[in-house]
């Protein structure tokens, strides 16, 4: 049994402002991830944003029935008032499912880099909280080689993300009218090299640290970007004729309000026709997820490495013939039997266990 399932929500199951709930809402130390981590029901979990999307990956003995637990705290949540249900995944499926949206299939515009990197620093945040287990680590490294195969089909300059379909709505504009780009995060800088290569020539960028330069630019701006990405609304713009745009690319919404202005949320912006692949490079890069996917499942399968076991059995041993006397001592010799016996017992489970774990 390959010991992984996938639940998530992407632009098509719920909007911007629920995911982004969820995901804090799992974020909390009450949250389901360390409660099914706590009663360990899942031996690892990393969760996955981005614009679009919030994916949790877990890896358990009962990735089924792990998903369902998870998907029902997901679905009650008060955070998710008209229970939108995330999709479900497991085994092999949710192996494959990974490794389509690392590689952009899963996007709305199809192959963007920017997801696979996004996926990348999941796991990288996971094994920094201590929620990556011996699964877990064979997705990532999967994840990585599926990423370097990619990426020689899809070079950086021939993809997209959602700043590709901002450029699409600004198709007819005049490439010297001044565009004002808020936030120099990743999609900020990845909005600014978009704009320059569809020849936008007047873009100006700024952050919080230049506000107050901000304020005087989006007075003649006729088009505005906002690519921040603060864990709730923070922003006003002054108030416009003439209807200038705006483009709120946070999730959740970064903007407050913005009267005068024609406001594009990130959620119409998805809900859009998106970028398409062509043909023979969408086929290339399914054929790469489905290989990846296989290795995968063909690693997750193998027992663990000797290496592994034979650590397991010298910590073992350290511990019964070192430790464990001292912890038993003033115990009556009967009782201590006992449970030298149990421990002994319940360490060889754990091995055998893990020499047997997908």
């Amino acid at each position: 049994m390959i010991p992984l399932a996938l639940v998530g929500m992407s632009y098509r199951e719920a909007p911007s402002a629920v995911r982004a709930a969820l995901a804090a809402f799992d974020s909390d130390l009450t949250g389901p991830s360390r409660q099914l981590l706590a009663a360990e029901e899942i031996t690892g979990i990393v969760r996955i944003e981005s614009c679009a999307r919030v994916e949790w990956l877990l890896a358990s003995a009962r990735p089924a029935w792990a998903a369902e637990l998870f998907s029902a705290a997901l679905i009650g949540a008060a955070e998710n008032p008209d229970g939108v249900r995330p999709r479900v995944r497991h085994g092999a499926a949710a192996v494959g499912a990974l490794l389509r949206v690392a590689a952009g299939l899963d996007s709305v515009a199809q192959g963007e880099h920017a997801i696979g990197n996004q996926v990348l620093r999941a796991f990288e945040r996971a094994h920094e909280d201590g929620t990556v287990c011996r699964s877990l680590h064979v997705a990532w490294r999967g994840v990585g080689d599926l990423l370097n195969r990619a990426r020689r089909i899809l070079p950086q300059g021939r993809t997209g993300g959602v700043q590709a379909l901002v450029v699409q709505r600004l198709a007819g504009v005049p490439r010297n009218e001044p565009v004002a780009v808020f936030g120099l995060g990743e999609i900020g800088q990845a909005m600014l090299r978009a704009l320059a290569d569809a020849g936008f020539t007047a873009v100006e960028s700024f952050n919080r640290a230049s506000m107050r330069a901000f304020e005087s630019y989006v007075l003649r701006a006729a088009n505005v970007i906002v690519c921040s990405g603060a864990s709730a609304g923070w922003l006003h713009l002054p108030e416009r004729t003439g209807a200038p745009r705006v483009f709120d690319l946070g999730s959740p919404l970064q903007l407050l309000s913005a009267p005068g202005w024609r406001l594009t949320a990130l959620d119409e912006l998805l809900d859009g026709n998106g970028a398409v692949l062509p043909e023979a490079e969408f086929s290339a890069l399914e054929t790469e997820c489905a290989s990846g996917a296989e290795k995968i499942c063909h690693t997750l399968l193998q027992p663990p490495p000797s290496d592994t076991l034979a650590a397991m059995t010298a910590m073992r041993t350290e511990f019964m013939q070192n430790k464990l006397p001292a912890l038993l001592e003033g115990m009556p010799p009967q009782r201590a039997r006992k449970v030298t016996s149990e421990v002994n017992a319940m360490l060889h489970q754990f091995i055998s266990a893990a020499r047997r774990e997908p």
